[in-house]
């Protein structure tokens, strides 16, 4: 007799009802702090190729204020462009970041199917709650950059190549692979071929299979022919417009940044071998403390031997993530999202019964487990102490705050003010860190493994929620030229407007305009401006200043003084007084 094996229909309404729930939380948790102010550079430069796209039809290769095209591959901005003018707003903060946001709900939910469908529901549950509270992955989904958009293309070609590897997918999942493959391609390059392909190796390697036996069948193939067509729709023409500045823009991008200065690279970001490894621990933390127990419980494959393979795929990708970036002489902070989920998903496996079994629950593993978890419950608790204790000794806050960055000592005044006040922020991260001590402690003593990471969940998520959610966008806003520029603009007018040297991306996307530096100037044009009637103006910091001639300097009369934080002191505007003029100088900081 023939056994009905299709899902009951209450199955299928319980798994939408599920993703619902998923959307919904994703949705809460990642949309904080999504309107704060742009700082540095990085956002408001994407802003502008957005801005270029939707103001000038520059789909093929948008430029920013100062004429610099886009240097990866435009999908972010064309869906960004898209997201714009469907919605008939303008780019600002929050349709710059949208995209980004979009990505990141997704693949959280898609972290989560994925887990309930290859290890199991409550390993899902569990890694959705991981990966919200990874601020190394949160904090990512309000910035509107490239790196969001690719890790959800990743994952889900990942989760492709799975079902091609270990269930024998069809030709449609080989076509859906490249299609997603080649759509990551047109997000950040080759170099999402370069992971996929070297964390497939690692996989293969690791489950003791031949990669030439793979190598042989089909389906790698058609994948990968898929994307690189899908990738030379846009490369083709990009190279036929931009010529040999987009050729030298290509080499740059894909093998300047790997390469060591020494051999021809770019020398740009370039930090030490284990940089990477020290973000992507800093960046899941205090998840990332159990790494110790994880590495034990898989080396003695202590978990269910069923999901081991699922366990080992995710491992794969975030060890291609970890050995290519390293390697990379370029390395930067955004490099490391794409292995985050799958660190989620490790990590909550080791409570669910997954990477650690019942029966081994008393094994090396689960004792360091055991003792790891105690160790994060109590230092939450004592933190959240500590920084009520400290928040009410102000001399003890000059103590914590001496030899700190800027930016770091900036973080703590902010964090340490709020305990003081107990904002509602601050007052919900402070119970419900204590609340989740109590859930781990509870779970160790009743010996549910469970109980404790969720306790751990939920110290990561309000931990996470906190820094994302509250003190980043405050500190952007401590930061940001967003106010001053909107001053500025005010006080200027129409009169030119310059900079000490080179681009400002951020003052130039508030100010609506490049801002060209003083070194950049064509002498005769500024010195046509310097002997007009109309009065030139200048926006810098103090540290700056020195960039700019003496010649200037000595004419410089302080207009505006803004009330910034930041390296390089708050900036200034200035009037630059006609040559003809008595030089005007007693505003001017002194300089070193």
């Amino acid at each position: 007799m023939a056994i009905d094996v299709r899902p009951h229909p209450g199955v299928r309404l319980g798994a939408q009802r599920a993703v619902a729930a998923a959307l919904v939380a994703a949705a809460i948790v990642l949309s904080l702090g999504i309107s704060a102010p742009f700082e540095k550079d990085q956002e408001p430069q994407s802003a502008q190729w957005i801005q270029a796209v939707v103001q000038r039809g520059e789909w093929l290769l948008p430029r920013d204020d100062y004429g610099g095209i886009d240097r990866k591959p435009p999908l972010y901005y064309w869906l960004s462009a898209l997201a714009v003018k469907a919605g008939g707003a303008r780019v600002d903060e929050v349709s710059a970041r949208f995209v980004a946001f979009v990505a990141g709900v997704l693949l959280a939910v898609t972290v989560m199917r994925w887990s309930a469908a290859f290890i199991g529901e409550a390993t899902g549950w569990l890694a959705l709650a991981f990966v919200l509270g990874t601020y190394g992955f949160a904090s990512r989904a309000t910035l509107g950059l490239t790196d969001m958009l690719l890790s959800l293309l990743l994952f889900a070609t990942w989760w492709c190549v799975y079902l091609l590897l270990e269930e024998g997918g069809s030709r449609a999942v080989s076509i859906a692979g490249g299609v997603l493959l080649g759509l990551a391609i047109l997000t950040k390059g080759p170099v999402a071929i370069v992971l996929i392909g070297l964390a497939s190796f690692i996989y293969l390697v690791l489950v003791r299979r031949s990669p030439l036996e793979v190598l042989g069948r089909g389906w790698p193939w058609l994948m990968i022919a898929v994307a690189l067509v899908i990738g030379a729709c846009w490369y083709v023409p990009a190279f036929v417009e931009g010529g040999r500045v987009m050729v030298g823009v290509f080499l740059s991008e894909n093998f300047g940044h790997f390469m060591p200065s020494a051999l021809g690279g770019t020398g740009e970001a370039s930090r030490p071998l284990w940089y990477i490894a020290a973000r992507m621990f800093g960046g899941a933390l205090p998840q990332s403390l159990l790494v110790g127990a994880l590495a034990i419980a898989l080396w003695r494959c202590d978990g269910d031997e069923r999901v081991r393979k699922p366990l080992l795929f995710q491992l794969s990708l975030v060890l291609a993530v970890l050995l290519f970036f390293s390697i990379a002489s370029s390395k930067r902070d955004d490099y490391i999202l794409p292995a985050m989920p799958g660190l989620a998903i490790l990590y909550a496996a080791l409570f669910t019964g997954a990477a650690i079994a019942p029966e081994r629950d008393r094994s090396l593993s689960g004792r360091i487990r055991d003792l790891t978890a105690a160790i994060i419950a109590a230092a939450s608790v004592a933190a959240v102490a500590g920084a009520l204790v400290v928040a009410h000794q102000p001399e003890l806050l000059a103590t914590f705050s001496a030899g700190l960055q800027s930016s770091d000592a900036n973080f703590l005044e902010l964090f340490l003010n709020g305990m003081r006040r107990l904002a509602p922020p601050f007052a919900i991260f402070a119970a419900g860190s204590i609340a989740g001590a109590l859930i781990v402690f509870a779970g160790l003593f009743v010996n549910r493994p469970l109980w404790s990471g969720a306790g751990l969940a939920a110290i990561a998520l309000f931990g996470s929620t906190l820094f994302a959610g509250t003190l980043k966008p405050e500190s952007a806003r401590a930061r940001s030229m967003k106010t001053f520029a909107e001053q500025v603009h005010r006080r200027v007018g129409d009169a030119p407007l310059y900079i000490p040297w080179g681009h400002d991306y951020e003052l130039s996307f508030y100010y609506g305009s490049g801002i060209e530096g003083l070194d950049q100037a064509s002498p005769s044009a500024l010195a046509s401006e310097l002997t007009s009637d109309q009065p030139l103006y200048v926006v810098a910091r103090p540290r700056e200043l020195s960039r700019i001639a003496p010649a200037l300097r000595i004419r410089l009369k302080l207009m505006k003084q803004s009330g910034l934080v930041g390296g390089g002191g708050p900036p200034a505007l200035y009037e630059l007084a006609p040559v003809t003029a008595a030089p005007l100088n007693s505003g001017v900081p002194a300089t070193r």
